[in-house]
């Protein structure tokens, strides 16, 4: 009974979150759409609107899926595979809260602020621009907050895991070189824990640098510190900016496994090999930002070597699990439901968006789409087809479990035309891309490219449009009763 409660208390405070997270993406995607609009030149000649809707765009969907809704789903999946209670419900609690504040000056920044200088705010951008210096602190302040959050996130993952009586270096992955924990009937880690120990030791690692930069930033605003080597700034930036993607992936593949394992009623097939390449991810996941820096001459070419080849090493957690994953639905009898579709459409196009990923990490191929339309494809298709679709298939799963989805015909059909509609949509940046669409620019570079920004804009409002059906969805079954209690009320009354 104490178990259940402790479910039922993890699964609100996920469902709490992903609610929050899901109705800042409502308001994101609408903003990216105008975006998307502005760069046709119906709007006139509008580059501030442009770039300060771009920023905000960007820093709300990470926000809203990555801080909200990803984080959020891992306090019901670490409660449930542990079989213990979380390390500290206030913990959580105010993670929630302190990243409402950051929200809110992310908001007041961008709106009130103009603030512009893009969602990864490169250093030294903060400083130049139509915005005023307020705005750019607050801005950077808000990131701060949300900063601290993540790095709170981490640590509850870890006390969490600890609370539950597992060690935490077996819970990285460590645990494949005790070959005692691999006799018959031994107590290991659940394989759905490890993505989350991953996630939650790197983001600790990965957000003091990028904390140290924001704080420097900060009082360089004030004058009271001088002005920081660029390069250096920028490699402290993507130490986290490449491992923050991770936030949003490692749990998704944490919840797949948990999803695949309740709608097969079997443990996930080559749990030693997928530990094995977790373990990797723990070694490398904070060596690889570099990658976004191959353009800089003035970076040492040792560095760009090890970013290179430790982003090699990072693509064997995706690879390893989509082959368990796909062997454990091919070998035995898998229940398809609205959750599970979701989760197989995922599957699929974190196929697509690891390949394309491919293509920026190699110094030979990153030279022809460094800063193209090609790595927005590459982003978007990764955080809409593949993350977005799981995130709302985990969602949909818990809500099955506490009042029932309001309609799971409403969820098929959103996944239909959210699918086709973000196929085409995110496939005409790949195509502007590689035809020489620059990235950050207000308007459709070159003009020959403008036809494909207008056909974009048809799969664009129908993408909306199903992420909007997900989340009346969302909002309606957390609300009023879901089908399933529909349908004992019928039994009832029968």
């Amino acid at each position: 009974m104490e178990q259940n409660n402790d479910l039922d208390i993890a699964k609100e405070m996920s469902l709490g979150y992903y609610l929050t997270g899901v109705t800042i993406l409502a308001v994101a995607a609408l903003l990216g759409f105008i975006v998307r609009l502005s760069q046709t030149g119906a709007l006139g000649n509008v580059p501030q609107l442009y770039y300060t809707l771009m920023t905000l765009h960007g820093m709300a969907a990470f926000v809203g899926w990555g801080c909200f809704v990803a984080m959020g789903l891992t306090w019901y999946t670490l409660v449930k595979h542990l079989d213990s209670p979380l390390h500290s419900t206030k913990l959580v609690m105010f993670i929630y809260w302190n990243f409402m504040v950051g929200v809110l000056l992310l908001v007041v920044a961008a709106l009130f602020g103009n603030f512009g200088g893009s969602w990864v705010f490169l250093y030294p951008l903060s400083f130049y621009g139509y915005w005023e210096n307020w705005a750019a602190f607050m801005w950077n302040l808000g990131v701060a907050l949300a900063g601290i959050s993540i790095i709170l996130y981490g640590v509850e993952i870890l006390l969490t895991i600890k609370k539950a009586g597992f060690g935490l270096l077996d819970a990285l992955g460590f645990e494949i070189l005790k070959p005692s924990k691999w006799k018959e009937g031994e107590k290991r880690v659940p394989l759905p824990i490890v993505p989350l120990a991953v996630i939650g030791w790197g983001m600790i690692i990965a957000t003091l640098p990028f904390a140290y930069l924001l704080v420097y930033t900060l009082l360089e605003f004030m004058d009271l510190v001088p002005r920081m080597d660029t390069l250096l700034a920028k490699n402290m930036l993507w130490w986290f900016g490449h491992p923050v993607v991770y936030l949003i992936l490692f749990p998704v593949v944490s919840f797949m496994y948990s999803i695949v394992m309740d709608y097969t009623g079997h443990d996930i097939i080559g749990e030693k090999w997928a530990k094995s390449a977790w373990f990797v991810a723990t070694v490398v996941q904070n060596f690889i930002g570099a990658h976004h820096v191959y353009a800089d001459l003035a970076q040492q070419q040792w560095v760009h070597a090890i970013s290179e080849v430790g982003t090699y090493a990072i693509i064997l957690p995706s690879l390893v699990s989509i082959f368990s994953i796909t062997g454990t639905i091919y070998l035995y009898k898998f229940k398809w439901d609205v959750a599970s579709s979701y989760v197989f459409v995922s599957l699929t196009f974190w196929l697509l968006a690891g390949m394309s990923g491919w293509v920026n990490a190699t110094i030979a191929l990153n030279e022809f789409v460094h800063n193209s339309l090609w790595v927005v494809a590459h982003f978007h298709t990764m955080a809409v087809l593949a993350l977005s679709t799981l995130l709302f298939g985990m969602a949909f799963h818990i809500m099955d479990q506490y009042k029932g989805v309001y309609s799971k015909k409403m969820a098929k059909d959103a996944l239909i035309v959210y699918v086709v509609s973000g196929v085409g949509f995110v496939h005409l940046w790949f195509i502007q891309g590689l035809w020489g669409g620059i990235r950050r620019s207000y308007r459709s570079t070159p003009e020959s490219l403008n036809l494909f920004t207008w056909i974009s804009l048809v799969f664009a409002f129908f993408l909306m449009f199903g992420l909007w059906m997900n989340f009346y969805n969302s909002y309606m079954s957390l609300t009023q009763s879901g089908e399933k209690v529909k349908e004992e009320v019928a039994v009832a009354a029968d």
